[in-house]
């Protein structure tokens, strides 16, 4: 078992199987003599329960997700070269996908016994959309192993720090090919671009042009969910320290009885090793009484057995003396 086995294994779990099963795992590898990888184990931390959501997407609804990146990344093209009306036709196509696509993991973790709440959804639509914004944020989406969720301000990469819980997945696994990946001959891929000369372009300009004030209040919208996310990131690593700090303090009160304990065995042990040294030399005293007396008695038997004999042979002479005066 490596950490990158143990990891896939945990965060394809329910979130009330997380915390038992990573220790679980970290015993394991602790009883196998690697203590180092117990170490790395024990510190994965439990995916906050929209995190998971992605994560259950990514594991069990490949195809959603794959379908969610490659029109991001339809969109990183389109806005690269500068092409107005495929980024509107994708941006109309970007609400509607990633829509069904948190239905279905709303419907998916129900099926899983997990409700996802209406804030939990926005974080995971706010993550797909940084998904779509970002490769290196897409990959951390395909790993399954998200810890945290993302956000995107359209404009800066998408912050991954401590988003992902083994960061050399991401490292080791190539990131995947799209369909919609650009050819060796320079084509675009499956969605088509649509005739852009003459009058034509100027008609298919003018949608953008009037989507503008309509943009500019959907980048205003991403940017209050970006604040929001972040605000809710806050108060989950608050929450998370929180309940660190409260299992610090327990874990601290449990040492302290542990220690109070040994030293009250210790006091006892201290104890009965006295009254047992105490018990041992009355034994060595008694012994040596118990010789003492055993001589002693040996002695008094001597002496009873000679007494016994003076005794028989007085009794003895004086049957013969009763025996002469009768005579006479």
């Amino acid at each position: 078992m490596d950490l990158a086995s143990a990891a896939a294994t945990l965060y394809a779990l329910l979130p009330s199987e997380f915390t038992a099963e990573r220790n679980r795992a970290a015993k394991a590898a602790r009883a196998e003599g690697n203590s180092l990888l117990a170490k790395q184990i024990g510190r994965l931390p439990k995916p906050s329960t929209a995190a998971w959501a992605v994560n259950m997407l990514a594991l069990r609804k490949p195809d959603e997700v794959a379908q969610v990146l490659e029109l991001g990344e339809s969109l990183r093209r389109a806005q690269e070269e500068l092409d107005p009306a495929s980024m509107w036709e994708l941006g109309q196509q970007r609400h509607k996908v990633l829509v069904a696509v948190v239905r279905q993991a709303r419907a998916l973790a129900d099926d899983l016994g997990v409700s996802l709440s209406d804030a939990a959804a926005t974080e995971m639509e706010a993550t797909l959309r940084a998904a779509m914004a970002d490769p290196d944020a897409a990959d951390a989406v395909r790993s399954g192993h998200l810890v945290r969720t993302l956000a995107s301000n359209g404009f800066e990469p998408v912050d991954l720090s401590g988003a992902v819980a083994v960061p050399g997945v991401l490292a080791e696994a190539p990131r995947k090919r799209t369909k919609n990946s650009a050819d060796d001959d320079g084509g675009r891929g499956t969605l088509p671009r649509p005739a852009v000369s003459g009058e034509g372009r100027a008609a298919d300009e003018r949608p953008a042009e009037d989507e503008r004030p309509a943009e500019d209040e959907r980048r205003a919208e991403e940017e209050r969910r970006v604040e929001e996310e972040r605000r809710r990131a806050r108060e989950e690593a608050k929450a998370e320290v929180e309940e660190a700090e409260s299992a610090v303090e327990q874990a601290e009160a449990e040492l302290a009885d542990a220690e109070h304990h040994l030293t009250e065995v210790s006091s006892r042990r201290s104890d009965v090793n006295r009254e047992l040294g105490e018990l041992r030399a009355r034994i060595s005293e008694l012994e040596e009484e118990l010789s003492a007396v055993d001589r002693e008695a040996g002695y008094a038997e001597r002496t009873r057995k000679l007494a016994a004999r003076l005794a028989e042979q007085e009794r003895t002479a004086a049957r013969r003396a009763r025996e002469r005066l009768d005579r006479l």
